[in-house]
């Protein structure tokens, strides 16, 4: 019974490693449809096939869920390796492996908003009865000054009051006279899977002893 199970963890554990290993064979193009999508040029079929690629629902909305999902895959295929070189030296198998793992560069994606913005303009300022009321006071005294007479303060207060009323139409303020919506876009720098580089990662030899079979791992220097 135990032997059953034994051979049966075997098997799911070798189909996993073959499906991680189809999997990662495309990685190249994996980043490529990612990076289409983080530019926001993607269409809704590439983003399907990348969302089935890295085991998500393919509804064609690219959110938090696909994106973990991705961030999960690049792992996984960055601890995957797979042999290359393999040479036998008397009894004595050794084999290389080799890993493929993603780089990344930041990169400048602009992000829009739609907003409503106001808009500012000169307008006529509020007028002050008080400059008006000093106006004709000072234009009284001036009068009743030059005169000698109530007529002539009277005659003064007006223009005085005139002149100051005149001088307020003439003041303006900056205000907000209106809105408009606007499409405001600024850059944000996310990090984007430019290129895969494959590299070393580790060795195994094989060999018998007395009919016992044996595997190590080791790294070349």
């Amino acid at each position: 019974m135990k032997r059953n199970i034994m051979v049966v963890s075997l098997m799911l554990a070798m189909s996993s490693t073959a499906v991680a290993a189809n999997t990662c064979d495309s990685i190249t193009e994996i980043n490529a449809l990612y990076r289409s999508v983080a530019e926001k040029k993607a269409t809704d079929i590439q983003i399907k096939r990348l969302q089935q690629e890295v085991g998500v629902v393919a509804d064609g909305k690219w959110g938090r869920m696909s994106e973990a999902a991705y961030t999960a895959l690049l792992k996984r295929c960055d601890s995957y390796s797979y042999p290359t070189d393999v040479v036998q030296i008397g009894n004595a198998t050794i084999t290389d492996f080799v890993s493929e793992k993603t780089v990344f560069e930041q990169l400048s994606v602009p992000v829009c908003t739609n907003q409503r913005l106001p808009i500012y303009g000169q307008v006529q300022a509020p007028k002050d009865p008080g400059a008006v009321i000093g106006g004709a006071i000072a234009g009284g005294v001036i009068g009743k000054i030059v005169t000698d007479n109530d007529g002539g303060a009277a005659v003064g207060a007006l223009i005085g009051g005139a002149i100051a009323n005149e001088n307020q139409q003439n003041n303006t303020v900056t205000k907000v006279i209106g809105y408009e919506n606007k499409t405001v876009c600024k850059d944000s720098y996310v990090d984007m899977p430019a290129k895969t580089e494959k590299g070393y990662a580790y060795s195994t030899i094989q060999f018998e002893v007395d009919g016992v079979s044996y595997t190590l791992e080791f790294k070349k220097r």
